[in-house]
């Protein structure tokens, strides 16, 4: 047995650090360097095999042949040969934080280099990722470093090919990316993401760490859904490229950065504003679609009669202030612009600061703020109002200075649009009053506030009448208004099985009167005393939404979604009923779905699918269980919080393993979900088409229904 196998005494081994094991190792080899006893070393594993090379005037290869010798562990003598196939096995974010590369598969064996070659957490990490039994080769760490950029590189460029063959077809439409032509498959990738977007009316599209690999979802309607799953190696190389086209550092993976795009798609130009931001595993990247060729009209945006001639009325008025007032993405900005489209003619001067310019539009000059420049909302403004603008549009209203500057534009003859963040349309006025501005000068100067949300409108191909048996949203809402809702969501395949299809505005509209103002010059911030004193012929937003409620635009779920638990006082306090007591929002909320996570359970023997979701459940999963094709296909559409597929690929008599992956449309279902299929050993057949595909790892036959929820809890926390 070799000297250093002597050293490590498994009684001892948690006593002593890795870096420690490594110099012990390096003296019994090398014991004619006395300065290996002695020499300090640095805590990374690159600096603790720089260190030791230093003390012992040694290569670090030839370093790696000595303690080799001791652990009587081989030499990795060429990294470059790393098979980019197996990268797929250890996620890359693993390799990294181990240090240790993935080489070749040989005999059921994984074969790793690695810088310290001993039992500890990071061989036991890989072993369990890979679920292979290790073949140890050590090689110094710097090394193996360089061979990992190298490896995943050309895995990431194997396996985003079969995802983009997998997620879209050869026939699709892409488009252009900042006019490069270069058809790679991280830039096929990228394009067919962001096209599956657009077609799908998608205001944003995140990427973000999720499962070893990472997750791909668009917002539609204001509501997140689910597009697709990245492989591990896949997800950095996608950021890389989006930030190297994107104006951003594509280096530089520690600090937030912002870029921008512009793409044509179906002869419509989208800006597309990027976002990327580090994360614990990784970083996230955010892309926002704005079309530059919508047209926005006031008549277009479903507001009602009532809404629409308030609208009309404020920006009638030759001066003033006209505030709209919610929380980000519920329509400020869009009905801003279609406020402006109605005043925007010939005989007009309109000019918009704003941060940053969101849309542009023919005929009005923008301003887009630059503070590095010096140009901020307050001096932009100034300068503005030399330029003898009849109507001013303000992005947003957020200090002391541009509140003051808005309300003198206003005394001096200007129509001032603009927005603020409050929950509500009297909340304004203390929220100004807060910032600075002089009561007699708001009381002047304010015109109108608006408070505004968006919500779903319900499907109308598959949206069904409520009718018994009522459910406690449907008592609830009859409590607070006297009237059952009209229609409840269901899902098709035109509203993606969301049961929704676009959205509408649902307002608080207070308009300035003689009473109001009076009361705002003599410092009344109450909002109780400001409300009585504001009641008008509009209602509060969640009058109007329980009215869209009762004639079947959208559903209760959907409001209370959007207003949350004030909806039931507000709508209560409108329809002068009592709200609901606590014990009755109690069975509400145990009514809502759970944020657990649900695993799809496929196997055709429901007794051990009923096992597997049993052993999921002590892992706090919730499990879905199908034992047909056709349960898996129809489970993995319903339910949209379904986190992961665990499925045992047994084909039945007369059938292939690859047939029934076809059949069950898993291709497609992992293309959008992480998986943890499980194999039978001798079928090569289905083995090969996981690894052609690029998709995730798999489990061999036999397996215990601990070691699959094991396996599953990993994958939902690395």
């Amino acid at each position: 047995m070799a000297a250093g196998r002597d050293l490590f005494d498994p009684m001892k081994l948690d006593l002593i650090t890795p870096q420690e094991r490594l110099r012990l190792l390096a003296v019994a080899a090398f014991p004619q360097s006395k300065k290996l006893a002695d020499v300090k070393l640095g805590r990374t594993a690159r600096q603790v095999w720089r260190d030791l090379c230093l003390a012992a005037d040694l290569d670090p290869w030839k370093l790696a042949a000595g303690i080799g010798q001791q652990l009587e562990v081989p030499v990795a003598e060429n990294l470059s040969k790393s098979d980019p196939s197996v990268a797929r096995l250890i996620p890359e974010q693993l390799a990294r934080a181990t240090m240790i590369l993935p080489l070749q598969e040989v005999g059921g064996r994984l074969h790793v280099a690695c810088a310290y070659p001993f039992e500890g957490g990071g061989i036991r990490r890989i072993r369990f990722a890979s679920d292979r039994r290790l073949k140890l080769f050590i090689a110094p760490p710097e090394d193996i470093e360089n061979a990992i950029a190298i490896t995943y590189s050309l895995a990431a460029e194997r396996q985003s090919q079969a995802l983009g063959t997998l997620l879209f077809s050869a026939d699709e439409k892409t488009t252009a990316i900042a006019g490069q032509d270069d058809q790679s498959a991280v830039v096929r990738l990228v394009q067919g993401l962001m096209m599956k977007a657009i077609e799908a009316g998608a205001s944003d599209l995140h990427v973000q760490p999720f499962a070893g690999g990472g997750m791909v979802r668009i917002r539609v309607d204001g509501v997140l859904r689910r597009l697709a799953f990245l492989p591990g190696p896949v997800l950095p190389a996608l950021i890389r490229f989006v930030k190297a086209h994107g104006g951003m550092d594509p280096t530089n993976d520690r600090a937030a950065q912002d870029g921008r795009v512009s793409i044509v798609s179906d002869d419509h130009d989208f800006d597309v504003r990027l976002s990327v931001l580090p994360a614990s595993r990784g970083e996230r990247l955010v892309l926002r679609f704005l079309d530059q060729n919508r047209i926005y009209r006031l008549s277009a945006a479903s507001f009602s009669i009532a809404e629409l001639r308030a609208f009309r009325r404020m920006i009638s008025n030759t001066s003033g202030v006209v505030l709209l007032t919610g929380p980000t993405g519920s329509g400020k900005t869009s009905t801003l612009y279609s406020m402006i489209a109605e005043v925007n003619k010939i005989g007009v001067s309109i000019i918009t600061v704003e941060n940053p310019v969101e849309y542009r539009v023919a005929g009005i000059s923008q301003v887009e703020v630059n503070p590095k420049a010096g140009l901020t909302f307050g001096t932009a403004l100034r300068s503005i109002l030399r330029q003898d603008p009849d109507v001013v549009m303000i992005g947003e209203i957020r200090d002391r200075e541009t509140a003051e500057i808005a309300m003198q534009a206003a005394l001096t003859g200007h129509l001032v649009l603009s927005t603020l963040h409050t929950n509500d349309a009297l909340t304004a006025i203390p929220r100004l009053i807060d910032l600075g501005v002089d009561p007699s000068v708001l009381s002047d100067a304010l015109t109108a506030v608006v408070a505004q949300r968006l919500v779903r409108r319900l499907c109308k191909e598959c949206r069904a009448p409520v009718c018994e048996p009522y459910k406690t949203a449907d008592h609830l809402f009859r409590q607070v208004t006297g009237e059952w809702p009209g229609y409840r969501p269901v899902g098709c395949e035109k509203c993606a099985h969301t049961g929704y299809s676009g959205r509408m505005p649902v307002t608080e509209v207070v308009e300035m009167t003689p009473e109001l103002a009076q009361a705002i010059s003599h410092g009344d911030r109450s909002l109780p005393a400001l409300r009585e004193i504001s009641k008008g012929p509009l209602s509060s937003i969640a009058v109007t939404a329980a009215a869209h409620v009762i004639s079947g635009d959208t559903s209760v779920h959907e409001v209370v979604r959007v207003i949350g638990q004030r909806f039931w006082k507000g709508a209560a306090a409108g329809f002068d009923r009592t709200p609901p007591g606590e014990a009755s929002l109690t069975m509400w909320n145990g009514e809502q779905e759970d944020a657990t996570m649900r695993v799809l359970v496929f196997h055709r023997d429901e007794d051990k699918a009923k096992a597997i979701g049993e052993a999921l459940k002590l892992e706090k999963f919730v499990p879905l269980i199908a034992t047909t094709p056709d349960q898996a296909r129809k489970l993995v559409e319903a339910e949209e919080d379904v986190v992961l597929i665990v499925a045992d690929i047994d084909p039945a008599p007369g059938q292939t393993g690859f047939e029934l992956l076809k059949s069950l449309r898993l291709f497609l279902a992992w293309a959008q979900l992480p998986a943890l299929p499980i194999v039978h050993p001798e079928d090569n057949v289905v083995r090969e088409a996981l690894e052609t595909h690029g998709l995730p790892d798999y489990l061999i036959h036999p397996v215990a229904p601990e070691h699959i929820a094991a396996r599953a809890r990993y994958l939902m926390t690395h």
